[in-house]
Order: structure tokens, then sequence, then C-alpha cells
């Protein structure tokens, strides 16, 4: 699905093999149909919610992109009720927008990924408890709380790090460190070793 949005803005460049293209604008949104998004992978519903938002966008006094620019000016419950406004975007992806769009840092995107974090770390009281619009907005207080101003990047890591992917490459980092570790005890050890072994054989020599 990244991959198809991705092919329809202007193509920038490759590095690694890797082809790297601007975010398509409006216009050429506009100009893909639902029917090229659900084959793309988007299913029926988020194919409709992408087709009108473009067209919500579009229709925004002064057009959608000085729209959505003019939400880094609002304060952020402010922007995520804006963003809420637009076909098939709730609470959760509007706290995306903000957060990776709209310079709102400490915006939380809640989901169930998320409360589990935060029921483990943050607020385990919570633990057992069905998430609701209402703990959601104590988790992010939690977050922000903790970790303050940047608390989104914050959460966004620790999301990140729960990935199986990525608890792998920690483990495989931590196993890595250990065995350094371990290495440079051992070196270390036997320097000392070394050591003793010339201070004795010096002062026996002297006899």
């Amino acid at each position: 699905m990244v991959d198809f949005v991705s092919s329809l803005g202007l193509y920038l460049g490759e590095i690694d093999g890797f082809e790297f293209h601007q975010f398509p604008s409006l216009e050429r949104l506009s100009r893909v149909s639902e029917d090229e998004l659900r084959k793309a992978g988007f299913g029926y519903s988020r194919a409709k919610y992408i087709t009108g938002t473009v067209s919500a966008l579009q229709s925004k006094p002064g057009g959608g992109d000085e729209w959505l620019l003019s939400l880094r000016k609002l304060d952020l419950q402010d922007a995520i009720a804006a963003l809420c406004t637009l076909p098939g975007v709730g609470p959760k992806v509007a706290a995306c927008i903000a957060l990776f769009s709209l310079d709102q840092h400490s915006a939380i995107p809640v989901d169930t990924h998320v409360w589990q974090i935060a029921t483990r770390y943050l607020v385990p009281d919570l633990a057992g408890a069905k998430l609701t619009n209402k703990l959601c907005s104590r988790v992010a207080e939690a977050f922000v709380s903790k970790y303050g101003e940047y608390a989104g990047w914050a959460q966004t890591l620790l999301f990140i790090a729960e990935l199986p992917a990525q608890k792998a490459l920690l483990q495989s980092s931590q196993s890595i460190k250990l065995v350094k570790s371990a290495e440079k005890k051992s070196n270390e050890a036997s320097i000392e070793s070394i050591v003793s072994l010339d201070h004795f054989c010096l002062e026996h020599s002297n006899l």
C-alpha cells in the first residue's frame, strides 16, 4: 500500500535499491479511483475514506494544503478536533498526523499496543480495564507527565521496540554486548595475571 501511494509522487532518486518519491499532491491523489486503491490493498472502507478526504480537503477555502498548514498554528486538541472532521479520521489517526506532520511532539496516538505499553510501564493500575476514549486521554497524559514535550517520540520508540522484528534485533544486540563484556573482563584478567607474573619474576630475580 505504501509503495503504491509513494509511486504516485515525484521520483527523487534511489539509495541502496530503495526508490524515494515525494508524497503525492492532492491534485494527483484526486485522479486515483476507489477501485485502484482497493486493488492496491486499501480495502473498501479505507479506499472510500481516502477519496472522501481528498475531496474534503480540495473543497477547503484556499485549498487543502493551506488548510493543513494552518493546523500547525493550533494547539494539539484543536488540531486533532479539526482533523477528525475528515472522512474516516478518528482520534488515533489524527494524533498520528499531528505528531508526524504538524510538529505536535506531545501527541500520543493510542491503540491497543500503546495501551499495553502504558499499562505495563506507566499506569499499571489500569491493567485489565477496557480501553475507552476517556482512558485514551489518561494514557496520553501519563506519557506527557513521564516524558514531557517530546512524549510522542518517546511513545514511538517504545512502540517500535515492542515489534517482534525489533525485539529480535535488541536481543541480538544485547547478546553481542554481553559477549564483548565477557571478552573484555577475560582480557583484563589475563593482563592482570601477566602483570602479576612479571612482578613476581622481577622480585625473585633480585634475590
